[in-house]
C-alpha cells in the first residue's frame, strides 16, 4: 500500500496546467535573481477558491529560493498588509542573525507601518490617500532588505502575498505608491500575489496608479491537464491508470483543480492504495463517486451557510436562471429590484468566495455542483 499522491484541501505538491502562468513569473523572477534589477509590475493572479493558487504561489517561493532569492511570504488580512510585511522581513532578519544596526533600522521603520507589538504612529492622512510616511518607510524597507539580502550572500528579495482580496486600502495604495517610487532604481526586489477573481476591483478602489497591477486570470483545467494531473502523480508511484477510467474521471471533474485531486484521491483509495506495478480502473468509480459526493457537498453546504438570508436569495435566483454565466441584471429582474440594488450582496458574495465575475455584467458559481445543490434544498 502507498499513500494518495493526491492533495484536496491542501497545498498541492505540482501545479499541472500551470505551466504559462510558471514561465511568466519565472521571467519576473531572473530579474531581481540574474540581472540585479527591479521587477516593475506587481503581478497578481486570480481566480476562484479551488483552482490552486496558493499551490502556485508557494510553488513561486520554491522558484525564488533556487534562483537566490529571499522570500517573504504572508497572507493578506492578518492585519494592515505593509505592517504584515514588515513583521514578516522582522522575522528573516531575525533568522540570518543580522547586526543590531540592521534589526534598529527595521524596528524605526516598523514603527512607522504599525507592526504588532512595536509603537505605532498614527499619520494624519486624508480619505482616500496613502500617508507618505508610510509610503516612505514601506520603500526603505524594500530597499533595505534587497541590501540586506545581497549581504547575506543572496541575489534579492521576494515579495509574495495571498489573498490579497483581503488586503486594506490603505497598505494597497502604500504598496503601490511604493512600488512606482522604486521604478528605474537598482533595487533587486519582485511581487508576487494571488486572489480571488474580483481582486482587480478592490486593487482599482484604492490606488489610482493600478496600473502598476499586472492582473492574470486563473482557469480551470484543460482536459489534457487534468490527465496530467491525475496520471503523473500515480506514474511517480509505480502505478497506471486505465484509460476508461482516466476518461471519465476527466469528465466528471469539470476540470475544477480541487474536485480534480477529491477524484484523484478517491480512486486512489477505491483501488485499495496500489503498490508499484497497480492499476487504477473503472471498477473503482461507484465508490469514488459516493466519496466524492459526500465532499463536494460538504463544500457546498459550507458555502451555502456563509451566506446571509438576502444573498441566499439571489444566489436561488443564479441557480433558477439556468445558465453558466449569469446577467446581472436578469438576477436583478427576477427579484424585482434594480441591478444597482446588488451592489452590496453582489460584493459580499464575491469577497466570501462564492460567486465570481465571469465578465461585463456577468456572474459565476465558483463551484461546480452549486447550482443543483441550491435547487435541492427547495426540494426538501
Amino acid at each position: 500500500m502507498q499513500l494518495s499522491p493526491y492533495t484536496p484541501g491542501e497545498v498541492a505538491r505540482e501545479v499541472p496546467g500551470r505551466e504559462a502562468q510558471l514561465q511568466q513569473i519565472g521571467g519576473m523572477l531572473t530579474l531581481p535573481a540574474l540581472h540585479g534589477r527591479f521587477s516593475g509590475r506587481i503581478r497578481v493572479d486570480v481566480g476562484p477558491r479551488g483552482v490552486g493558487k496558493t499551490s502556485l504561489l508557494r510553488r513561486v517561493q520554491e522558484d525564488a529560493i533556487l534562483l537566490g532569492l529571499a522570500p517573504l511570504y504572508v497572507t493578506a488580512g492578518n492585519g494592515p498588509l505593509a505592517a504584515v510585511i514588515a513583521d514578516e522581513a522582522r522575522t528573516l532578519v531575525g533568522e540570518w542573525g543580522a547586526p543590531s544596526a540592521t534589526s534598529d533600522w527595521l524596528d524605526r521603520l516598523s514603527v512607522t507601518l504599525g507592526v504588532p507589538g512595536i509603537a505605532q504612529v498614527t499619520a494624519e492622512t486624508s480619505p482616500g490617500v496613502s500617508s507618505p510616511q508610510a509610503t516612505r518607510a514601506f520603500r526603505k524597507l524594500l530597499e533595505k532588505m534587497s541590501k540586506e539580502a545581497l549581504n547575506q550572500g543572496l541575489k534579492g528579495i521576494a515579495v509574495l502575498v495571498d489573498e490579497l482580496q483581503d488586503a486594506d486600502e490603505e497598505s494597497l495604495r502604500t504598496i503601490a505608491y511604493a512600488w512606482q517610487e522604486l521604478q528605474g532604481s537598482k533595487t533587486p526586489a519582485v511581487f508576487v500575489a494571488a486572489g480571488l477573481s474580483h481582486t482587480a476591483d478592490v486593487v482599482t478602489a484604492a490606488v489610482t496608479s493600478a496600473e502598476r497591477f499586472q492582473f492574470r486570470t486563473m482557469r480551470d483545467l484543460e482536459d489534457h491537464e487534468v490527465r496530467e494531473a491525475l496520471t503523473q502523480p500515480a506514474t511517480d508511484l509505480g502505478v497506471r491508470w486505465e484509460t476508461p477510467a482516466l476518461q471519465e474521471v476527466v469528465q466528471r471533474s469539470q476540470g475544477y483543480p480541487y474536485a480534480v485531486q477529491l477524484w484523484g484521491d478517491a480512486m486512489w483509495q477505491a483501488a485499495g492504495s496500489p503498490d508499484r506495478g497497480g492499476v487504477i480502473g473503472a471498477e473503482s468509480l461507484d465508490e469514488a463517486q459516493n466519496s466524492v459526493n459526500q465532499d463536494m457537498s460538504a463544500l457546498h453546504r459550507a458555502r451555502w451557510s456563509k451566506a446571509s438570508p438576502r444573498e441566499r436569495e439571489v444566489l436561488s435566483a443564479m441557480a433558477h436562471l439556468g445558465s453558466v454565466d449569469v446577467v446581472r441584471a436578469d438576477i436583478a429582474k427576477a427579484l424585482g429590484v434594480t441591478s444597482g440594488a446588488l451592489g452590496t450582496v453582489r460584493q459580499s458574495l464575491l469577497d466570501k468566495g462564492i460567486i465570481q465575475i465571469a465578465g461585463h455584467g456577468l456572474l459565476s458559481f465558483t463551484a461546480p455542483g452549486f447550482i443543483e445543490h441550491v435547487i435541492s434544498l427547495e426540494d426538501r
